[in-house]
């Protein structure tokens, strides 16, 4: 039986400093590492996990429109309060990517890899 989504995973050039900043930056937590292969399971606090691994090569980022994996979506309660925090952090979020509809406001950005992640308030959850 399929019980859902366990985690995805994201290749990185250096895996220990993105491991890192997703859990310093976002508040996950490393649960389980394999140091040998510098590889590295983050959960965030609603369960989800992404586990960040070595890459051997490195591609520039693309736009959120090509075919593939495209962005991580983060669920916040708050999306102006995450952003404030985060650009305290040293965050870039700039305000042409925060975009406001009545059933949700979201706010685009990029980890120090170039993986695109956006926050997400929903102001009624998806069935």
């Amino acid at each position: 039986m399929i019980r859902g989504i366990e985690h995805i995973g994201l290749c990185a050039a250096d895996p220990v400093a993105l491991a890192e900043w997703y859990c310093s930056k976002l508040g996950f937590g490393v649960v389980h590492a394999i140091e040998d292969r510098k590889t590295f399971f983050v959960r965030a606090q609603n369960g989800g996990m992404l586990e960040i691994y070595p890459a051997k090569t490195t591609t520039q980022p693309v736009d959120n429109l090509h075919t593939g994996l495209r962005h991580i979506a983060v669920a916040v309660t708050d999306v102006h309060l995450e952003i404030s925090l985060l650009r305290a952090k040293g965050i870039e979020i700039p305000d042409a990517l925060i975009v406001t509809t009545p059933e949700m406001t979201i706010a685009f950005f990029r980890d120090p890899e170039g993986n695109l992640l956006h926050l997400v308030e929903r102001r009624k959850e998806l069935p």
